[in-house]
């Protein structure tokens, strides 16, 4: 069975697929279904977040997967894979909201490793949006190489 290493490109959480790219720019559809998200994560406590799940969360912008048994036919849609495995524990982090832009749907975090995160409203559990100086947790991630705050829920 053939296996890709690939990095999450795009994942939709309202409809539950994503796709992902090797190096060489070969792309590949998932479905939340086929993804395998490894094992549960430690507890992350916080006195302003205290009701975090610790599940696994679903794919994250950037993050390396490997990828099996692609199906597709040549020239048409992008293959779909049948499997999808996260190869690294994802880990949380705590930020503060700098700047959200409610017209616009985005603004940025400060994250607590000193980096400056884009956040997208598509990315908010809960449809909490965010105002600045609000704290939030979230895991980081990558898009078009630059930090983006995946998976971010708004703390109280």
């Amino acid at each position: 069975m053939p296996k890709f290493r690939m990095r999450v490109i795009k994942y939709i959480p309202t409809k539950l697929y994503g796709f992902s790219r090797d190096d060489s720019g070969f792309e590949v559809f998932f479905h939340l279904a086929v993804f395998q998200p490894g094992p549960e994560i430690e507890p992350f406590p916080t006195s302003s977040c205290p009701d975090l799940t610790v599940d696994p969360p679903p794919p994250i912008l950037g993050e390396p997967v490997d990828v099996e048994s692609v199906v597709g036919e040549p020239g048409g849609k992008a293959p779909r894979a049948d499997r999808v495995t996260r190869i690294i524990t994802p880990r949380m982090i705590i930020g503060i909201v700098e700047s959200f832009d409610t017209q616009r749907r985005y603004g940025f975090v400060m994250g607590s490793d000193n980096t400056s995160y884009h956040l997208h409203e598509s990315e908010i559990l809960d449809g909490r949006l965010p105002i600045a100086g609000r704290q939030v947790v979230f895991y980081p991630g990558i898009r078009e190489g630059r930090p983006r705050a995946c998976h971010v829920r708004v703390c109280r």
